[in-house]
């Protein structure tokens, strides 16, 4: 076959073209991972604070960062959000053996891997008086598959915005975190509910801080 000069450019072009959507690609995915390590890295800054860290003062001494699953993009889902009509306050039991009250506000519904799962959103419940410094969010326990094994047994949290509205809302398991509890003794943390059970390993976000 006859190559001519209009068949070379073509190819040209097709290359530079599948080159900058690979390279575009590759960036907006390195833009995200860099934003989840950023986070992670302020975590274990916080960590190492005398001020603030939870760990204990042998542990903090030579401690130098969390374990974490690789970031993997698999696990930012697209759920969909249904406000609970006329949700009820429930107590959700604490590793003191302590209630917390919560609300049940909400259900996020998300597919993995053809899988439909859900689960519930609560919004803390103050006791009367106290004046929270953080902004009203959705508290999101849950154990898996991987709770005990690679991850710590009381399960994991995330946090979400509050929607303003039923629909999509974004699902990411790259940034669930362990409670304190895992890091020592002297907390009181909510136990993740049975219906926050998923049947799937969750491989995403924090890992078992025992593995150190």
């Amino acid at each position: 076959m006859l190559v001519t000069c209009s068949h070379i450019r073509y190819a040209i072009v097709v290359i530079i073209a599948m080159a900058a959507y690979d390279l575009f690609g590759q960036s907006k995915q390195s833009e995200y991972e860099l934003n989840i390590v950023k986070g992670r890295k302020a975590k274990d800054k916080e960590l190492r604070s005398k001020r603030h860290s939870p760990l204990q003062i042998e542990d903090r001494k030579r401690f130098d960062a969390l374990n974490y699953f690789e970031v993997d993009s698999k696990w930012k889902m697209n759920a969909h959000f249904q406000r609970t009509d006329e949700g009820d306050t429930t107590d959700i039991m604490t590793s003191s053996g302590k209630a917390k009250q919560f609300f049940e506000y909400g259900i996020l519904i998300f597919e993995h891997l053809g899988d439909a799962d859900t689960l519930t959103a609560y919004m803390r419940i103050w006791p009367d008086g106290y004046d929270s410094p953080y902004e009203a969010y959705l508290f999101v326990p849950f154990t898996d598959l991987s709770t005990g094994q690679t991850t710590y047994g009381g399960g994991r949290y995330l946090d979400i915005d509050v929607p303003e509205a039923n629909g999509d809302q974004s699902l990411d398991f790259n940034l669930c975190y362990n409670p304190y509890c895992a890091y020592g003794g002297g907390f009181s943390c909510p136990i993740p509910p049975k219906k926050n059970f998923l049947d799937m390993y969750v491989e995403a976000g924090e890992r078992d801080y025992g593995e150190h």
